[in-house]
């Protein structure tokens, strides 16, 4: 996939550890945020602040282009 290839050059890693440590990642923000995220957010203002907390200890990199 290109992306992973960009991250690793933006990195300066190859392009396998870009992809594993985004699968790395990935699983972790699996089991700490559900599904419904925005939802549950909206119903209870202490889990913003903990998802903000959260989200501000890390830098984040969304990718959003359509592949095939």
């Amino acid at each position: 996939m290109p992306i992973f290839e960009v991250l690793g050059l933006h990195f300066g890693i190859l392009t396998t550890e870009a992809k594993d440590t985004f699968h790395y990642w990935l699983e972790i923000l699996r089991n700490l945020f559900h599904a419904s995220l925005l939802e549950q957010v909206e119903k209870h203002d202490s889990d913003y602040a903990i998802a903000i907390e959260l989200l501000t200890e890390f830098n984040l990199i969304v990718e959003s282009m359509e592949q095939q």
